[in-house]
């Protein structure tokens, strides 16, 4: 670590390693992911409300820590990114 990187050290979560952001949890996410199919984005929609219930029900029962909602976040960002649109149309 260079002296001006340890000048600027603020407390423990400061590392060797730089902080997790948004993007490195959504592509954890994805590598999770590898080899099982995205539901739609209709069936998608249709059991959001009741993952975000879950979710927060966790949260509420001190179930889960910051790191782990960030990630169950971006697993939500992931699903919404990558759902497969539906092939057929309606005429």
């Amino acid at each position: 670590m260079t002296e001006e990187r340890e000048r600027y050290r603020t407390g423990s979560t400061d590392g060797a390693e730089p902080p997790l952001t948004t993007e490195d949890l959504v592509a954890a996410a994805h590598a999770q992911r590898q080899g099982i199919p995205y539901e739609t984005g209709k069936q998608w929609l249709a059991r959001l409300p009741e993952r975000l219930r879950e979710l927060a029900d966790l949260i509420l029962g001190g179930q889960m820590q910051g790191g782990e909602v960030a990630y169950a976040v971006a697993a939500l960002i992931d699903s919404i990114e990558n759902a497969p649109t539906d092939a057929r149309k309606v005429h």
